[in-house]
């Protein structure tokens, strides 16, 4: 009998995973390509990564390239560029301006997660007859090794042979060795700048020597140039291909000796292939006739996608970073990485998010707010730390199950906040460097969020602590504790005349910030309805909504709304606040109103390989001075998900499912995973049709309803 079980449950495992497979291989990379040419991207944003090493193209060229980062190692000022011989003739790769310039033209090429492709043309009549060709190049990112390599294809167009030679320009920088602890939020310096906060030497200190052919040195960073195919002889109608790369290393490490491309683009698209596998095998495709939801949903994952890095030097491999693709906030901050979409967050990783989830209360948060590659603290204290940790926990919970040791530091948390100073039960939380880092006063000190915050934190945690039958007493304490907080913060920081919540200063001075950050409150359990209204009526044309997407102050309030800091100083917002405050309305069952602020953030679909840390509201851009990716570009899926398309696992394992689509336009999700089973579903203003593992559950109106 027991033998029987073992290979029934064996039976029902393989099936799993073949399940999960299937689903993963509909995930391909290509399904995430886009247009260079439409992108707004700026030339500092646009990097492609492999989750070991990113690097950024020089656009305007077809094989130009800028700077490498591989933690600890960054490339900062290195360049590579093509000169080619052309049958005696010099041709340049780099964009000039001009009539007739001997250079290869550039006419466009696509993104794509593991690589960068772009197409150039030459076509021109010289003393020996006429050259004309084509160039295709592929810029990969390795994904085992520090650095890149780029597979150039050369077309001959022309009507007799041509011979090319591949003159490689490289220019090795100033390669540096930085600690893993001291990459934060602001990259590694450019060229002869010091490095912001003084974690590695000014670049003119650092010497570079060139060790032997195509190999240079400093005293802690090496690096080697690799060729192969230069001399490329084509007939009429036929195609080249050649090699180029360079490997960086540590002054310890050994450089290959010599080139292997075939081998080593194999073993990066064996790595991409192997992590699309665990990471998107549970989360579903996206197809519907509306072509904006879907790249937006698609560019939304990818958002998530390629903030993953695996590196054996990281204490947690794979682990997930803010950032990253520029070489900016290669931490883990609990703000962005847990609290904007933690149930996207717990698909992609699967069982690896609880490396990272007990990382986060390894360090104090008490002093700090993220940590580093190494896992070391960085940052600050912060407001928001306590709820991004509980969410995710939850969320772990409602998908997985609870795990007492997350569970334990959630109440370590939840009880060290009541801890704090406050008067009248609201906390003071500090200032802006503790809370929204606004650059003027106001939302500062006993403010509506965090302070809302702790309701839905003391709920959850009983909710949580009633399933694994913790002490009765002390959950019904906590269901008290988050009933008079709320009960407080509606009488101490509600303004009726207003219809919002103000912020107290410790000297009783009061002020109203309208920001994005109070309609968080939507879903803590502290506004009564008549407090929701009043507060989605502020949610109109050219005071938070705007062509492009929300402003994170409302520009009425113009005692705070400034157009610099888009991130929470208004004139844009911080990506994933978008998405997010649709998400809450959504579930406060408003769909018209979540999908007008939902679609204002679409053109990022149509426009960015990624989603950016934060964009402009008022037309497609996205400052400069912030970071190329963020991870909360994955809270876009996350409202679709469980919003718009309305899934809700439950803390008892079951799910439900209650879709608000906005029009006739159907949509198709395919292959969520949860719990072992694979969920399809269609839907539209009038339909829903649901299926678990191939078998068909409902199919009629949409309503509220039990899959699981």
């Amino acid at each position: 009998m027991i033998l029987k079980r073992l290979i029934f449950f064996c039976l029902i495992s393989l099936t799993l995973a073949g399940k999960l497979q299937a689903q993963s291989a509909k995930w391909k990379l290509k399904d995430f390509a886009i247009d260079l040419n439409k992108l707004v991207t700026l030339p500092s944003q646009l990097w492609v990564g492999s989750g070991y090493t990113t690097v950024s193209p020089v656009l305007g060229s077809v094989m130009g390239t800028a700077d490498v980062m591989s933690p600890p190692i960054s490339g900062r000022n290195f360049s590579f560029k093509a000169l080619f011989v052309a049958n005696g003739d010099t041709i340049r790769d780099q964009f000039v301006w001009g009539s007739k310039p001997n250079n290869v033209l550039y006419t466009g090429g696509n993104w794509q997660p593991d690589q960068i492709i772009r197409r150039g043309i030459y076509h021109r009549m010289h003393a020996g007859g006429m050259l004309s060709f084509e160039i295709i190049s592929h810029l990969i990112p390795f994904a085992d090794k520090s650095g890149f390599m780029i597979r150039y294809e050369v077309i001959n167009k022309g009507d007799q042979k041509l011979t090319l030679t591949l003159v490689p320009l490289v220019n090795p920088g100033k390669p540096s060795f930085i600690a893993l602890n001291k990459w934060g939020f602001t990259p590694p310096a450019w060229g002869y700048s010091p490095a912001p906060f003084g974690f590695s030497p000014p670049a003119d200190t650092i010497k570079v020597k060139k060790t032997g052919n195509n190999e240079w040195a400093t005293e802690q960073i090496k690096l080697k140039f690799f060729q192969e195919g230069n001399k490329l002889i084509i007939d009429p109608a036929k195609k080249g291909t050649g090699y180029v790369g360079v490997v960086f290393a540590d002054k310890a490490a050994t450089l290959p000796e010599k080139s292997d491309f075939l081998a080593w683009e194999n073993n990066t698209n064996k790595i991409w292939a192997n992590r699309l596998q665990w990471a998107l095998g549970k989360i579903p495709t996206l197809k519907t006739t509306n072509s904006a939801l879907e790249n937006y949903y698609k560019r939304s994952i990818i958002s998530g996608l390629v903030c993953i890095w695996e590196k054996p030097d990281f204490k947690l491999n794979p682990t997930v970073v803010t950032s990253g693709l520029d070489g900016g906030s290669m931490t883990t901050y609990l703000w962005d990485v847990a609290g904007y979409a933690p149930n996207l967050m717990t698909l992609m990783m699967g069982d690896k998010i609880l490396n990272i989830t007990r990382n986060m209360t390894d360090i104090d948060l008490e002093q700090y707010n993220a940590f580093t590659p190494d896992g070391a603290g960085s940052g600050v204290r912060y407001a928001y730390s306590t709820v991004s940790f509980a969410t995710l926990v939850y969320a772990i919970a409602c998908q997985d199950k609870i795990y007492p040791d997350l569970f334990e530091q959630v109440k370590r948390l939840v009880l060290k906040d009541e801890e704090r100073p406050m008067v009248n039960g609201i906390v003071d939380y500090g200032e802006q460097k503790n809370l929204l880092e606004m650059r003027g006063m106001g939302y500062e000190h006993m403010v509506p969020s965090p302070n809302s915050e702790r309701v839905w934190n003391f709920r959850k945690l009983a909710e949580m602590g009633q399933r694994i039958g913790y002490d009765p007493a002390v959950i019904d304490q906590w269901k008290k504790k988050s009933t008079s907080i709320a009960e407080n913060i509606r009488k101490e920081l509600w303004d009726n005349k207003a219809g919002w919540f103000y912020c107290k200063y410790p000297n009783g001075h009061k002020e109203l910030v309208y920001s994005i950050q109070v309609f968080d409150m939507l879903r803590s359990g502290v506004c009564t309805p008549y407090m929701k209204q009043k507060m989605m009526e502020q949610l109109v044309e050219h005071k938070f909504l705007f062509p492009y997407g929300v402003s994170s102050i409302s520009k009425a309030d113009s005692l705070h709304y400034e157009v610099t800091d888009t991130d929470w100083g208004g004139g844009g917002a911080y990506t994933g606040d978008v998405a997010q405050l649709a998400l809450d309305l959504y579930h406060e069952h408003v769909p018209g109103k979540a999908w007008d602020v939902l679609q204002r953030q679409f053109w990022l679909g149509e426009l960015w390989p990624y989603f950016p840390q934060e964009h402009f509201c008022d037309r497609p851009a996205s400052p400069v001075f912030k970071r190329a990716n963020i991870v909360a570009g994955l809270t876009g899926a996350e409202a679709i998900l469980y919003g718009l398309i309305g899934l809700d696992p439950r803390l008892d394992g079951s799910l439900w499912i209650n879709p608000q689509a906005p029009s006739k336009d159907k949509i198709t999700i395919k292959g969520y995973g949860f719990r072992k089973h694979l969920i399809n579903v269609v839907t539209n203003q009038s339909f829903l049709r649901v299926e678990a593992d191939g078998k068909l559950i409902y199919e009629g109106k949409p309503k509220l309803l039990k899959v699981l």
